[in-house]
């Protein structure tokens, strides 16, 4: 409660984030989707649309741990809204993946899981861009970012430029990730850090643990 004697916001905390973290995150990318982590970072973040906004989990999250689970959980949510045929999955893997990048700049797999999502959203008839603009209107720290993906050129926004193509399990659609597919030009792209000068991340430091 405020000293004046309303109650205040809810916001996150560490607890929350519970389910991007753990000894089985090392197999997550792996393992059958949807799972019971997948419904637990949904949840993660509808609670910090409602509370605090999304901006929050930038105090908590670690580059290499919490970040690398959301990275991850924005691929599964792209094969799993094909699907599902659920543009609202799509969004939640948007602005998962605009999250980790911003905490996780040096990483050039943050940057290329948005194919698979711009696939994505050709794939359930949306447009692309006017989904990306969306999830940069709702997240503004990640609105250079997105933009930056906007204005890359068509042949650079394929899946197989930045390592991915489609493929199937035996619950349905998933994207596969395979490095050996990655093109030449955005490897050499991020080795300059060519991507990072375009697109002007603000710099942010985390809250100290306690």
């Amino acid at each position: 409660m405020t000293e004046d004697g309303h109650f205040a916001p809810e916001r996150l905390e560490l607890a929350d984030l519970v389910c991007l973290t753990g000894a089985e995150t090392a197999r997550y990318a792996g393992v059958a989707i949807p799972n019971e982590r997948d419904v637990a970072i949904v949840d993660l973040l509808r609670k910090a649309r409602r509370t605090g906004g999304p901006g929050q989990l930038l105090d908590l999250i670690r580059p290499e741990v919490e970040a690398e689970t959301l990275r991850t959980f924005a691929l599964r949510m792209a094969s799993l809204a094909v699907r599902r045929a659920d543009p609202e999955l799509l969004r939640m893997g948007l602005l998962a993946v605009s999250v980790s990048t911003l905490r996780a700049v040096d990483r050039h797999d943050d940057v290329s899981v948005l194919a698979p999502l711009w696939r994505t959203a050709s794939l359930l008839r949306l447009d692309p861009a006017a989904e990306f603009a969306a999830a940069a209107a709702e997240f503004p720290a990640a609105a250079p970012l997105l933009s930056g993906w906007l204005d890359r050129p068509a042949s650079l926004r394929e899946l197989t430029v930045l390592g991915f193509h489609e493929s199937a399990d035996a619950d349905g659609f998933r994207y596969a990730e395979d490095w050996a597919e990655l093109s030449r030009e955005f490897d050499e792209e991020f080795a300059h850090r060519s991507l990072l000068r375009r697109v002007t991340l603000p710099l942010l430091r985390r809250r100290p643990r306690h």
